[in-house]
C-alpha cells in the first residue's frame, strides 16, 4: 500500500539512497484525472449489478482523538471479534504463552502442533513437517497481533494465521522464533519431497524480530509473505526431506519485503522467490534454490558459487513503493494506530532502520478506522463507511458481499488481516467485481485481501477504475498481497464459480505488491480440477500506463494468463503456471501464452519471469512462454524462461518462437532464453 497524501495534499515521494534515475528525488505526486475513454467489454452474456456512483472527494485529515469514543468516531480500542486474538507481553500474559499458541495452531486439538524439541532443531538443515491436512480449503481464520515487549514463545504459523507485531519498528515485539515446515500426504504421513511446502499458501508473518542466533525456518508457497521482520539469524525457505544437500521439499516460491536478516537466507528447492528491500547481515547472501531468484533493492546478493541451476536477476533500488500499512499499539494511550508509509522512491534495504525515520508515515487514530466482522458488517455499511471517509480493515472471516466494495474516495486504506475472504453471497447476481476503486483517484491502498469468485460470476474480482488512466508509477495507488481464487473451496458437486479475469486495471499508475492469482487445480477432497471447470479467462489484465508489478504470481487461467496493454509497464519477478486441464484446441492452438506484452506496447520491462507447463490430461502443444513485439528498443526483457514439470505435451518456445522447447527431455530444469 502505498502512503495517502496527508490532509489530502500531494505528498513528496521520499527518497533511500542515490537519486533516482527517472524522477526527481522530492518530486511532487501529481494528481491525474484521465479523461481518455475505454470500450466496455462487449462479450457479457448477463446483466452486471451496477456499481453504486459515489461522490469522488478526499478524505478527510486524520486527527488522533484523545477521547474512547469521540461523537461520530469509531471505537478506539476497537471491539474485537474473537478471530483476532491480541496477546499480552510477557510479565502481563497469564499463564502458559507457548502452550496457548499451540492451542491456537492446533484449533483445539485438530492439527498436530510440531514440538520445539531442543536436540531436533539443533541440525542446521533441519526440516521437519505439518499436519494440516484437510485444512487448505477451511474458513476459519485468525489474526495474531502481539503488543510490543517480549514474547518469550515459539509460534507455528498455519492455514489462515496472520502473526503480527504490533510496535513502531520491529525491535518493539521480540518473539523467540516462528516456522511453518513441510506439509505431509493425505494419508497423514510424510512423503519425502511431495508435497513439501508446495501447498503451504495463505498465512503471512510481519512486522516483529526473532531471537539472535535462532534460525528461522518458514517452508511456504505464495500468499505466505514475510513483511517487515527483523530475523536475528538464518532464514531457511526450504527443507531437507533426506540426507543431501538438494534433497529439499518442494516449494513454488514466494515472497519477502522489507526485512532484514543478520545470517544466511537459504532458498533451498524454492523455484522462484522475490526479496524485495531485504536486507542481510555484513558478508551474508542468498544461496542455493532451484530455477529463479529476483532480488529488488536488496542489500546482499546472490551467492553464484557452486554448480547452479538458478539465475539471480538483481536489480539495484526499488524504483517506487510504498510500503503497506501497519497497525501499532501505543501502550501509554492504551490506543490503536493505522500507519501509512509514504511513498518512496529508488529505495535499497529496509524501510525502517533507524526508529522509523528512514520512511515517514502518517498515522491515523483508530477512531477513522471501520473495523468490519464477517456475518455482521453487510457490504452496503462498509461502502457508507468509505464514502464517509473512514478507513476499513477487514477481521479474520469469510465475507458475503451482496454488492460490490466500492473505493470512492482518495487517501483511503482499505487492509485485511488474518486472510479476511471476499465472495458473492448465495443471493448475489452477476457483478461487475468484488472490489472496485472509482477513477480519478489518488494515494487509495488496498492489501491483504483473498478473493474468491462465485456461481453468478463476475466481470473481474478486483477492478481498479473503468477509463484508461496514464498517471505517474504510485501516484494512484498500491496493492499489497492481493490474493484471487476461483474454485478449490467447493466439491465438484456444487455449482461452478466463474469470473472473466481476476484483477483488471484500467488507471494509470497503480502498484501492485505481491498478487497470487490462482484458478485452482485442486478442491476440497484433495480432488483434481478437470475439464476447464470454474472458468477464468485470465489472471491480470493491465489497460493502465505505468503499471508496476512487484511479485505477480499467476496460475491456470484458460487464455492469456497475463495480458498487458498498457505502456511503460514494468514486472519484477513473474511466475506462472499454465493450466493443466486445457487440451490442445482450446489452448494450445489458439496460441494463448503464459505472458501477453500487446503488439501496440512500445515500452515494457520484464525481470525474472518463468513460465511452467504440466498438461496433466491431454497432449497439449504451447507455441511460447512469452509473446511481445520484436525489434522495440523499449520492450527489455531479462531472464525469461520455461520449464516443463510434468504430464504431456511441451511449450516449443520460450519467445515469440524463439528458444529452447521445454518437454520431457528437460523436466524440471529451467531452458532460459
Amino acid at each position: 500500500a502505498s502512503s495517502p497524501p496527508r490532509h489530502g495534499r500531494p505528498l513528496a515521494l521520499q527518497s533511500r539512497g542515490p537519486a533516482p534515475r527517472a524522477r526527481a528525488t522530492g518530486a511532487m505526486v501529481r494528481f491525474c484525472f484521465c479523461a481518455r475513454g475505454m470500450p466496455r467489454d462487449e462479450g457479457d452474456d448477463a446483466p452486471r449489478r451496477p456499481i453504486p456512483e459515489l461522490a469522488l472527494t478526499s478524505a478527510p485529515a486524520p486527527t488522533p482523538a484523545r477521547s474512547s469514543r469521540s461523537a461520530g468516531k469509531e471505537l478506539n480500542p476497537p471491539a474485537w471479534p474473537a478471530s483476532v486474538v491480541v496477546v499480552e507481553p510477557d510479565g502481563k500474559f497469564v499463564g502458559d504463552k507457548q502452550a496457548f499458541f499451540e492451542q491456537l495452531f492446533s484449533d483445539g486439538g485438530k492439527f498436530s502442533v510440531h514440538p520445539w524439541a531442543a536436540d531436533k532443531r539443533g541440525t542446521a538443515l533441519y526440516g521437519g513437517f505439518f499436519d494440516e491436512v484437510d485444512r487448505e480449503f477451511d474458513t476459519k481464520r485468525t489474526a495474531v497481533l502481539l503488543k510490543p515487549g517480549v514474547h518469550k514463545a515459539n509460534f507455528n504459523v498455519g492455514y489462515y494465521q496472520c502473526l503480527v507485531g504490533l510496535g513502531r519498528e520491529p525491535g518493539a515485539v521480540q518473539l523467540d522464533s516462528f516456522e511453518c515446515l513441510n506439509g505431509i500426504g493425505t494419508d497423514h504421513r510424510e512423503h519425502g519431497q511431495s508435497p513439501g511446502a508446495l501447498c503451504n499458501f495463505w498465512r503471512s508473518v510481519e512486522n516483529l524480530q526473532t531471537a539472535s542466533g535462532k534460525a528461522i525456518y518458514y517452508f511456504v508457497s505464495q500468499a505466505s509473505p514475510l513483511r517487515r521482520c527483523h530475523i536475528r539469524g538464518d532464514l531457511r525457505l526450504c527443507g531437507t526431506v533426506g540426507d543431501g544437500v538438494w534433497d529439499w521439499g518442494w516449494a513454488s516460491g514466494g515472497f519477502s519485503a522489507d526485512c532484514k536478516i543478520d545470517g544466511y537466507v537459504e532458498l533451498g528447492g524454492q523455484q522462484q522467490w522475490l526479496a524485495r528491500n531485504n536486507e542481510l547481515g555484513e558478508g551474508k547472501h542468498f544461496e542455493h534454490g532451484a530455477w529463479s531468484a529476483v532480488l529488488v533493492g536488496s542489500q546482499g546478493g546472490y551467492d553464484h558459487s557452486g554448480d547452479h541451476q538458478l539465475r539471480a536477476t538483481e536489480v539495484g533500488a526499488t524504483e517506487i513503493i510504498a510500503e503497506k500499512p501497519y497497525i501499532i499499539f501505543e501502550e501509554g494511550q492504551k490506543r490503536y494506530f493505522l500507519q501509512i508509509p509514504r511513498p518512496q522512491t529508488n529505495t535499497k534495504g529496509v524501510s525502517w532502520q533507524g526508529g522509523n525515520l528512514a520512511s515517514p508515515c502518517d498515522s491515523v487514530d483508530f477512531e477513522l478506522v471501520y473495523v468490519a466482522e464477517a456475518g455482521v458488517s453487510t457490504a452496503k455499511a462498509i461502502n457508507a463507511k468509505l464514502a464517509q471517509g473512514r478507513h476499513v480493515l477487514f477481521t479474520p472471516g469469510v465475507y458475503m458481499l451482496d454488492e460490490p466494495i466500492v473505493v470512492s474516495r482518495s487517501n483511503v486504506v482499505v487492509m485485511g488481516i488474518g486472510c479476511p475472504t471476499l465472495q458473492p453471497s448465495s443471493s448475489a447476481k452477476n457483478m461487475e467485481c468484488l472490489v472496485f476503486i472509482q477513477d480519478g483517484l489518488t494515494c487509495v491502498r488496498v492489501s491483504g485481501l483473498l478473493l474468491q469468485a462465485g456461481p453468478a460470476g463476475s466481470g473481474a474480482l478486483l477492478k481498479w477504475g473503468r477509463q484508461k488512466g496514464s498517471a505517474s508509477a504510485g501516484d494512484t495507488g498500491f496493492l499489497h498481497d492481493i490474493y484471487c481464487r476461483v474454485g478449490g473451496d467447493r466439491p465438484a458437486s456444487e455449482p461452478e464459480v466463474w469470473t472473466d479475469t481476476m484483477v483488471e486495471i484500467n488507471s494509470g499508475g497503480v502498484v501492485g505488491d505481491n498478487l497470487w492469482l490462482w484458478r485452482a487445480d485442486h478442491m476440497v477432497g484433495h480432488l483434481a480440477a478437470m475439464n476447464s471447470r470454474n472458468r477464468a479467462d485470465h489472471g491480470l489484465v493491465v489497460n493502465g500506463d505505468n503499471v508496476v508489478m512487484y511479485g505477480l504470481f499467476c496460475e491456470h487461467a484458460l487464455q492469456d494468463l497475463t495480458v498487458w496493454n498498457g505502456e511503460n509497464g514494468r514486472t519484477y519477478f513473474y511466475q506462472c503456471e499454465l493450466p493443466y486441464d486445457v487440451t490442445q484446441e482450446n489452448f494450445g492452438a489458439r496460441g494463448f501464452v503464459g505472458y501477453r506484452i500487446a503488439d501496440h506496447v512500445q515500452n515494457h520491462r520484464l525481470e525474472g519471469a518463468g513460465v511452467y507447463c504440466f498438461f496433466r490430461d491431454h497432449d497439449v502443444h504451447a507455441k511460447s512462454g512469452f509473446k511481445a513485439p520484436e525489434g522495440r528498443p523499449g520492450i527489455r526483457l531479462n531472464n525469461l524462461f520455461t520449464v516443463f514439470l510434468n504430464g504431456k505435451g511441451c511449450i516449443e518456445s520460450i519467445l515469440n518462437g524463439k528458444g529452447r522447447t521445454c518437454s520431457e527431455a528437460s523436466k524440471g530444469r529451467p531452458c532460459f532464453l
